[in-house]
């Protein structure tokens, strides 16, 4: 098991003055409204893409650290205490996924049994909202001319595609492998058969120095091959942000790694490889 702590400097803001001792807010204090994207609009989730309600993300900004709102209806909204803008002045806001009430860091953990969502670590800067605008949006604006500030990607992702070969056929027996998930520790991957032929393995980015081992097991049979380190966008590096997808052929000679299309997070890294019985 590998785990790591990611620090995140949380964005201490004094809540100025007014300049002018006359000026107020005719309203009184306004509550701060958070929307939020995942870029690219993919996460660790069975049931899709995008957040899904219970969902909660921690925010710092505007004199508040590490404040809790929770996805509801399609919505983020606080769950006990609410950011307000108290003055004129523009406020700038941190978020990151998935929330946890301690702040200051946030743990990960690449264990088998911790493969999900919980370590789907995603991070989101820079947006700003006042008291005339309190909509606070982390999405990317670039179509706009605006910044990047929706949530992207913090861990690296290894994606298994499984294919059946020659001889094989996969319609009762699920094929299941362990790799190595850093150079001390394993993951399981477990292919589902009713209709899903992929798995994945969320790892800590990292440089490797050595190829990773894959081994599968089908049918009473034990296959083993080499993954090819990543070449893109760093050679020997699992980026932060990046996935790497190779496909799996099983057959009655052996197991081959052959080139595959890159999952939906930014572009990393296929490869080829192949071994025998």
């Amino acid at each position: 098991m590998k785990t790591r702590f990611f620090a995140f400097v949380a964005l201490a803001l004094t809540l100025a003055a007014c300049n002018n001792d006359n000026e107020s807010l005719n309203d009184g204090p306004v509550a701060a409204q958070f929307i939020a994207d995942i870029t690219p609009a993919t996460r660790v989730n069975s049931e899709g893409t995008d957040w899904t309600d219970g969902d909660r993300i921690g925010v710092t900004g505007a004199g508040f650290t590490n404040v809790p709102y929770v996805r509801e209806r399609g919505l983020f909204v606080p769950e006990g205490t609410t950011i307000y803008f108290n003055d004129n002045e523009t406020k700038t806001f941190n978020a990151y996924y998935p929330y946890q009430a301690d702040g200051g860091t946030v743990t990960v953990s690449t264990a088998a049994d911790k493969q999900g969502t919980g370590i789907d670590l995603l991070f989101a800067s820079g947006s700003t909202g006042d008291t005339h605008n309190p909509k606070v949006s982390f999405t990317d604006k670039t179509a706009e001319g605006g910044a990047d500030n929706s949530f992207h990607h913090s861990m690296s992702l290894i994606k298994f595609t499984f294919k059946a070969g020659d001889g094989l056929r996969f319609s009762e027996t699920e094929p299941t492998g362990t790799t190595a998930v850093t150079a001390a520790s394993e993951s399981l991957i477990t292919m589902q058969l009713n209709g899903a032929t992929t798995s994945q393995v969320i790892i800590l980015p990292q440089g490797v120095t050595s190829s990773l081992d894959l081994k599968v097991s089908f049918n009473g049979l034990d296959y083993t091959t080499t993954l090819p380190n990543p070449s893109k966008p760093e050679a020997n590096q699992f980026s932060a942000g990046y996935a790497y997808t190779y496909d799996i052929t099983l057959n009655n000679k052996g197991i081959t790694v052959e080139e595959s299309e890159i999952t939906p997070w930014k572009s990393g890294d296929s490869n080829d490889a192949s071994t025998t019985l």
